[in-house]
């Protein structure tokens, strides 16, 4: 079973301004391989990166699935850029995946250093897709930590607030040409069956929408506070 675990928005501002603009919004910190950083919201299961170049050459070198659809996407400007699911066995999603014909990136491991130097690391798993203006498809995580000591550590340090924690992101949509076709393609991938233009996770819903651009994206990422 997988859930939401984040989305991810291409910013041309710094994790600094990103704070500034947004609420409930914090630092997460410095992927050096990747020349990039970020700034994080989050919410009661998932979150929101806000994800920026840092290192123009470093970004470029990277040759990385997600830097090199940051560097594409931010030509055209600011945007939501792509959806991440969580897995507590990402092994054998990736054996799964392949079994049933996709081409993966193989497990990757990833870290980030946060302004106090505490590194969090993580494994990623990408499905081979050539970076271009269609969907890309979502990538996949497991973290070192499991996900409750993980986000229990973000509430002891104040990462995740009282107000963060009576938020959700209940949908999340997407702008796509074909909505018959791509609903039923991720929800091949995902291992859940949709439901017309639809596919529910245990923690969101993704929503595909037709739409006649050539910028087949994530387009909305809908938030809502949970009632006390």
């Amino acid at each position: 079973m997988v859930e939401l675990d984040h989305v991810v928005y291409f910013s041309e501002k710094s994790p600094e301004m990103n704070v500034k603009e947004h609420q409930a919004t914090s630092i997460g910190g410095k992927h050096k391989n990747w020349g990039t950083f970020n700034a994080l919201t989050y919410t009661q299961s998932s979150y929101i990166e806000y994800l920026s170049v840092e290192h123009m050459d470093i970004a470029k070198r990277a040759n990385h699935p997600l830097p090199n659809l940051l560097l594409h996407d931010l030509e055209r400007g600011e945007g939501w850029g792509t959806i991440c699911f969580r897995t507590d066995n990402i092994l054998a999603l990736n054996d799964r995946l392949t079994n049933e014909g996709w081409v993966t990136s193989g497990v990757l491991n990833a870290e980030r250093e946060a302004s106090s130097g505490f590194i969090r690391k993580w494994k990623m798993l990408f499905i081979q897709q050539d970076v271009s203006n269609k969907l890309p498809y979502p990538f996949f995580i497991e973290w070192e930590e499991p996900f409750e000591e993980r986000m229990k550590s973000l509430r002891e340090d104040g990462t995740i607030s009282s107000e963060n924690d009576q938020l959700i992101i209940s949908i999340c949509e997407f702008a796509v040409t074909n909505p018959q076709k791509s609903v039923e393609e991720w929800g091949h991938l995902l291992n859940l069956p949709p439901t017309e233009n639809a596919i529910k996770l245990p923690n969101t819903e993704l929503i595909f929408h037709k739409y006649p651009d050539d910028m087949e994206r994530l387009v909305n990422v809908q938030i809502t506070e949970i009632s006390k």
